[in-house]
């Protein structure tokens, strides 16, 4: 089967943010287990390369946790197992990063650079526990640059307690001043587990505000001339998320290392979320799936129409049916209809959109087709 994008996750961070709901560990005590996870990396992958074809890859994503831990050389050794792919993108904190170490994740194949800004208000990166300042996050970008990267992400949290949007408004203009090729605006959830989630006096922002926010970065990001072409994200002509873009369209992607998930055709499994599970399993010679399921047609026809509606591009009917044998017009009118009475969904020329209300409101969209 071919594959054309692979995930890596990399789970290791220096310490774990007081809203991440990701599958990370805090570094100290588990240095060991970073030095021996390439190791781990390469015999997962073994277990696969006899069943697929990785000889088109176009994207590798290394994503976390905080995988600037890696060193590059571990970068480099891990890379040199796949063929070339035209966008390799590393996750960093902005404080585990510099000019030669930068550098040298450029010779070792990295030419994307996606950096954990989240907000440029020193109360906020405080509240969050995020190990950087405002400052740095700057340094790092002007590092970036300085060792060649030309494609850079940032990515900023909006909805966060006690942040107004005065600070959003700051922070858009900080993060618009540093001219990335690539924003990714997120609003923050809260999850059972973390210690923002689990803590009754820690309230995110209320729906409309957050709304408020989007539909003023959305504004701005335009005026700047950034094109919104997935609900979260934003980029300059010609640096849309290659990656993301391969999950929006149901492509075939292979997940690596703890807790990955990977979608080939209609299968879709995770691996165990335990560094301990993961290890065990590998030493077992097993793939460390923890779960995994074959998706129905029904299935796969739903997760078609909410991911494609994620896209600026929309659902284009004739390019639905010629994928998948069916038209999203005709076998979801129901939906459609309900969703475009309320003004959420627009249909012109066969293309399924959201509308701008459509936008703010995704979710109660897409609870529409699961």
């Amino acid at each position: 089967m071919r594959v054309t994008s692979v995930y890596i996750h990399i789970p290791f961070c220096r310490r774990k943010c007081n809203y991440c709901d990701f599958a990370s560990t805090a570094l100290y005590g588990h240095e060991q287990e970073l030095a021996a996870y390439p190791t781990w990396l390469r015999q997962e992958l073994a277990l696969y390369q006899p069943k697929l074809d990785l000889s088109h890859l176009e994207t590798i994503y290394f994503g976390g946790g905080t995988p600037s831990l890696l060193t590059p050389q571990q970068v480099a050794e891990i890379l040199s197992w796949f063929p070339p792919a035209g966008e390799i993108t590393l996750e960093a904190n902005p404080e585990t990063v510099e000019g030669q170490r930068l550098h040298d994740y450029r010779q070792a194949g990295i030419n994307r650079l996606s950096l954990g800004i989240q907000s440029f208000q020193p109360a906020l990166l405080s509240a969050m526990g995020r190990g950087h300042s405002a400052a740095q996050a700057k340094a790092a970008v002007a590092a970036a640059r300085q060792a060649g990267l030309e494609n850079i992400n940032l990515d900023l949290i909006y909805g966060l307690p006690a942040q107004t949007l005065a600070m959003w408004q700051e922070d858009l203009t900080q993060a618009l001043a540093l001219e990335s090729e690539h924003i990714s605006l997120y609003g923050l959830t809260l999850h059972e587990g973390t210690p923002w989630g689990d803590d009754p006096m820690i309230h995110a922002a209320d729906q409309d505000l957050s709304a408020d926010m989007l539909e003023l970065a959305i504004d701005r990001l335009a005026a700047a001339g950034y094109r919104h072409y997935e609900i979260a994200n934003f980029a300059r002509p010609g640096f849309a998320s290659r990656h993301n873009c391969a999950y929006w369209q149901r492509e075939n992607y292979l997940g690596l290392g703890v807790a990955a998930a990977s979608c080939l055709a209609e299968r879709r499994f995770a691996n165990h979320p335990t560094l301990a599970a993961y290890a065990a399993a590998l030493a077992a010679g097993k793939r460390p799936v923890a779960e995994e399921e074959t998706l129905t047609i029904d299935q796969v026809l739903a997760e078609a129409m909410f991911l494609g509606l994620r896209l600026e591009k929309g659902v284009v009917a004739k390019e639905f049916y010629r994928r998948y044998g069916a038209d999203p017009l005709r076998r979801y009118h129901r939906e459609l209809a309900r969703m475009q009475k309320l003004g959420l969904l627009e249909t012109d020329d066969g293309v399924i959109r959201l509308t701008r209300r459509g936008l703010l409101l995704g979710n109660e969209v897409f609870a529409e087709f699961l």
